[in-house]
């Protein structure tokens, strides 16, 4: 009973990674078509316009600033930090009409 359930494990394993590399391939070929015919037809690949498109997404949506832009290094911007001294305000500040809280 065991070796049929080895058997039956090392059957499974080999379909599911025939599966795999068969969709692999699949995908490939899709995409190598998918880029020939863009050339063809004398467009940018789609894989380079969503790809391109993702990345603007990305810098608009930074939520600390923008990415380096390597294509237009003068375009960074110097952000200015500036720092606030604090202060305790005393008591006496407080206004005449407000009366203290115990």
């Amino acid at each position: 009973m065991q070796f049929i359930a080895w058997i039956f494990k090392i059957f499974f394993s080999l379909l599911g990674l025939v599966f795999v590399l068969g969709m692999l391939c699949i995908l490939l070929f899709a995409l190598l078509f998918g880029t020939l015919w863009s050339l063809v037809r004398g467009r940018k690949p789609e894989v380079s316009v969503v790809w391109q498109r993702y990345q603007d997404m990305a810098r608009r949506k930074a939520p600390f600033g923008t990415w380096g832009n390597h294509a237009n290094p003068g375009t960074h911007q110097d952000t200015e930090v500036v720092d606030v001294e604090a202060r305790e305000v005393p008591d006496k500040a407080r206004p005449h009409n407000q009366l203290p809280r115990d």
